[in-house]
């Protein structure tokens, strides 16, 4: 599975069951590098990418995260994704390169064992700089 996480500076990935943030320059970004490949997030998630080009599918479900298979990509906003390391064959992170409040977080730990591959800064529709980084085995 590929994972695919927003964050701000500190992990924070949600707070009080909400997303912290979110950017049509990420979901733009998302869509182009998943393309040909199932893209799986909660309904929750399915929500903020409206309509799709013609031909494009989101995979959303509950339990989207146990449903990915190998090669696939997961869009995790609300779910702590520390208990699908073993399946973990890449993450993406976008960094919001913000401080918000939050309660949920993502634990950088689960990137032991990866290396950066690729980091990259663009602007977003919602924040001036947004870094992408991918970290893969």
């Amino acid at each position: 599975m590929r994972l695919v996480v927003c964050v701000e500076d500190r992990w924070g990935m949600a707070f009080n069951g909400r997303r912290l943030s979110m950017d049509e320059a990420v979901r733009e970004r998302i869509l182009e590098f998943t393309d040909g490949t199932p893209l799986w997030m909660s309904p929750y998630s399915e929500r903020q990418f409206g309509d799709l080009p013609a031909g494009r599918e989101i995979c959303a479900d509950e339990a989207f995260m146990d449903r990915a298979g190998q090669g696939e990509y997961c869009f995790a906003e609300l779910c702590d994704p520390s208990g699908y390391r073993e399946q973990l064959e890449e993450i993406t992170l976008f960094r919001w390169n913000r401080r918000y409040p939050a309660d949920l977080y993502f634990d950088p730990a689960l990137l032991d064992g990866f290396s950066l591959a690729a980091s990259e800064e663009f602007p977003g529709t919602s924040h001036e700089k947004i870094t992408m980084e991918v970290y893969r085995r």
